[in-house]
């Protein structure tokens, strides 16, 4: 009675994990503009290196927030990527990686082994996560010079996605 009681819940969990495996580690990425009444959250964190920041600071740049964990298979997929949009634009871009409530050895150890073309800024509590995010992770929010959030990609950027790049593109031109 006992094994077949275990063949059976085995049975519905090993389908359930593997559908689950494979729906996290799903490479699409999904385009959104910002909801237009949805008014961004203020942005102060600190990074790895002890530097404030502060995304009203960054005003007349263009800004790629993107929120990660080092236990999320996607964002650390699209490091490379980030990476690639933070060494081709110049000083008119800034990435920042937001990290979600881990701690500070973990993420300093993590963004060396991945080698981070950005700063890393540590969310302790999860509360701009929470803030910036429907949720889902990873999560970019491409920012205007103006300040204001204009896209937000939900899921892994794929280093083959022109849609961000585009879309990076035209704020860059505004």
């Amino acid at each position: 009675m006992r094994v077949k009681f275990l063949r059976r819940a085995a049975c519905g969990i090993v389908p359930l994990l593997l559908a689950c495996s494979i729906a996290t580690a799903a490479p699409d990425s999904v385009l959104r503009p910002w909801p237009a009444k949805l008014a961004a959250a203020p942005l102060a964190l600190t990074d790895l290196n002890g530097k404030q920041w502060n995304l009203a600071d960054l005003r007349g740049k263009v800004v790629v927030l993107n929120f990660w964990a080092g236990w999320c298979g996607p964002c650390i997929e699209e490091v490379p990527v980030l990476n690639t949009i933070a060494a081709t634009s110049g000083d008119r871009l800034v990435v920042l990686g937001v990290n979600y409530k881990e701690p500070s050895w973990t993420v300093e150890r993590f963004s060396r082994e991945h080698q981070f073309g950005y700063p890393a800024l540590l969310d302790k509590t999860g509360e701009h996560f929470k803030r910036w995010t429907g949720g889902v992770m990873p999560t970019t929010v491409l920012i205007g010079r103006d300040g204001k959030p204009r896209w937000r990609v939900i899921g892994a950027i794929a280093p083959n996605d022109k849609r961000v790049r585009e879309a990076l593109d035209q704020m860059l031109a505004q």
